[in-house]
């Protein structure tokens, strides 16, 4: 059977039939793209997990940094009860 007989023996089923082979048709190939996308989405979150871990972050170097005051103050207070 060629493409051609095809196409006509599908012209001439029946409405509801033609739906059904129309959702197949769109169902197989959701699948299909859904496959890739899944795989692709994947494979670039793997690169993108690869890339993260190459990635340093700048040491600070805090020793010439001013020495902050004392809080101890604060530890030694008591709250005033009124």
């Amino acid at each position: 059977m060629n493409f051609r007989e095809f196409i006509v023996k599908l012209q001439n089923l029946p409405e509801q039939k033609k739906k059904i082979v129309l959702w197949s048709i769109v169902a197989v190939l959701g699948i299909i793209m859904g496959f890739f996308w899944i795989r692709g989405a994947v494979n670039g979150l793997s690169k993108f997990g690869e890339e993260a871990q190459k990635f340093k972050m700048p040491q600070i170097d805090t020793s010439n940094l001013p020495s902050m005051p004392s809080l101890d103050i604060l530890q030694t207070t008591t709250p005033s009860n009124k």
